[in-house]
């Protein structure tokens, strides 16, 4: 994951169909755009387990812990890991359907991507 989103952009999608991009820049910053609302913070990883927050924390824009799983060449899947920066990181297959939260790929690349989630 480290190679493949750091330095990047993704574009993506939630299952709502609202769109997003996120920019995450090799200091540990980003930037996150949706049609309607944008928002810079910091990435981190806990782990394998891939973190986003932002500066302003608002309770639609806290950002969360994700457990992100490559479905394709050019296409991840994000399940919520945690919401929090303290909580603990929930890891594990069991529930993973229902922890889906978006799709993204790597901007300026062909997506791989499919229409639904691949769990």
């Amino acid at each position: 994951m480290r190679a493949a989103f750091i330095g990047k952009t993704l574009d993506g999608h939630y299952g709502n169909g609202v769109t997003w991009t996120e920019s995450y820049f090799g200091n540990g910053r980003l930037d996150y755009r949706e049609p309607l609302r944008r928002a810079v913070g910091d990435w981190y990883f806990r782990g394998h387990v891939f973190c986003t927050f932002y500066d302003r924390e608002e309770p639609a824009m806290a950002g969360g812990c994700w457990t992100a799983i490559k479905t394709g060449s050019n296409c991840y899947e994000f399940y919520l890991a945690s919401p929090g920066r303290d909580d603990p990181i929930e890891d594990d297959t069991q529930g993973l359907t229902r922890r889906w939260n978006a799709r993204g790929w790597r901007q300026g690349e062909p997506s791989t991507c499919q229409d639904r989630p691949s769990v």
